[in-house]
């Protein structure tokens, strides 16, 4: 059986640990104090203090099947490691088993290895937050060098952007920022952030077996298994949350693993014809995206800093727009994945079908926006008894 057959293994196997994973959690954050409390900021609308280990349940699963795959490849080929007189670099091309179609190889796995290593900080960053809130700045600054260190030290993590060069590095890195930024800030109602990364992961997973990144697709597998895992926990009525060490390792993850393909779906194509390969893998995050700018957008305009959390982001506008929380979720799920399964279609089609899913994705977001906009100028011409109450359920409103 070869690993394309045992691929969705990782998916199920890191849905299981993750889910397993939570209980425990759960308990070891109400006694260490590891906990959101609504008490803490006004905006906050869940009723009683929920612990934050949500985040950690899904490195677990999406970490260890991977860990394992990992130690199985350098237990069946040490060679392509040590070679008795040197280490063999991380980028080579060699191929583990050379014999089969579907080997990875050295540099895929080490791309692979570098990627989790560098998630891994993102987590521990958020646990420390979700400890004790760290400023703003020294948040933001070890994501940016988290998100450069792969951009310019790994090969396979920059956008093939026209021209290249300092462009494509700034755009790379600005890319995995503001998506690490964007599902923590989507870390606002139950099941938001977390069915988010199942469907953005899950497209991308079919985008990485396409462009014949077996690891990636085992990366993306499990990271969306274990994200389903968490939602076991975490929806409709959440009993965990992901706390900042979740929302900004998803989003980690989210952008470096879009960035990587759509670095490998472009390869050698030029010109108009890369531009829609170009952006097949991040328009499955069109959505955080779209919410990153518009929440930060308003805030500005009335004068506050970006990081200061409030009840505008697109959840909540739904919310104000008269769904309950509930279905407010359920429709930027369906969205996303209106989204993301084209995109995910497109994968092997080559340029005109990616044209096809790139457009179509890119008309569904903006005339969800222009809807948007409809609904708030209604809002606005209604009289204050007319308008919608924010029900104030359980859920994470932060920022």
């Amino acid at each position: 059986m070869t690993p394309l057959l045992l691929l969705p293994a990782y998916a199920l196997g890191a849905l299981l640990l993750a889910s397993a994973a939570v209980p425990p959690l759960r308990r070891l954050a109400l006694r260490a104090g590891l906990v959101d409390d609504p008490e803490d900021a006004d905006y906050k609308t869940h009723h009683r203090a929920t612990p934050c280990g949500g985040g950690v349940a899904i490195w677990i699963g999406a970490c260890v099947p991977l860990g394992a795959a990992a130690a199985w490849l350098a237990a069946a080929r040490p060679d392509l490691i040590h070679d008795g007189v040197g280490w063999i670099s991380p980028w080579a091309p060699y191929a583990f088993f050379p014999l089969e179609s579907w080997s990875p190889t050295v540099r895929e796995v080490s791309q692979v290895l570098c990627l989790l290593g560098a998630a891994t900080a993102i987590m521990l960053l958020g646990l420390a937050d979700d400890r004790r809130p760290l400023p703003p700045a020294l948040r933001l600054g070890v994501q940016a060098a988290l998100g450069a260190a792969l951009v310019l030290w790994v090969p396979g993590f920059r956008l093939a952007t026209p021209g290249g060069g300092a462009l494509a590095v700034a755009l790379s890195i600005l890319w995995i920022v503001a998506l690490t930024n964007a599902f923590n800030f989507l870390d606002n109602m139950d099941g938001l952030a977390a069915g988010l990364a199942v469907l953005g992961l899950g497209a991308c997973a079919a985008l990485a077996l396409a462009a014949g990144h077996l690891p990636m697709a085992a990366v993306c597998l499990a990271s969306a298994g274990a994200s389903g895992g968490f939602l076991v926990h975490n929806f409709p009525a959440a009993t965990i949350f992901l706390g900042d060490a979740g929302g900004l390792l998803l989003g980690f993850l989210s952008g470096a693993v879009s960035v990587s393909l759509s670095s490998q779906l472009t390869g050698p194509a030029t010109g108009l014809s890369a531009v829609p390969l170009l952006l097949l893998p991040l328009l499955p995050f069109g959505l955080p995206a779209y919410d990153l700018v518009t929440v930060v957008w308003l805030r500005l305009r009335r004068g506050v800093a970006p990081w200061i959390g409030d009840n505008r982001h697109v959840s909540h506008r739904l919310v104000a727009a008269g769904f309950d929380r509930t279905r407010a979720v359920l429709v930027l799920h369906a969205l996303t994945a209106a989204v993301a399964l084209p995109c995910a279609a497109a994968g092997g089609g080559g340029p005109a079908a990616a044209w096809w899913a790139v457009a179509g994705g890119t008309a569904l977001l903006l005339l969800f926006g222009g809807a948007e906009i409809a609904l708030a100028h209604g809002r606005r011409g209604r009289t204050p008894s007319a308008q919608h109450p924010h029900p104030q359920t359980n859920g994470r409103d932060h920022g």
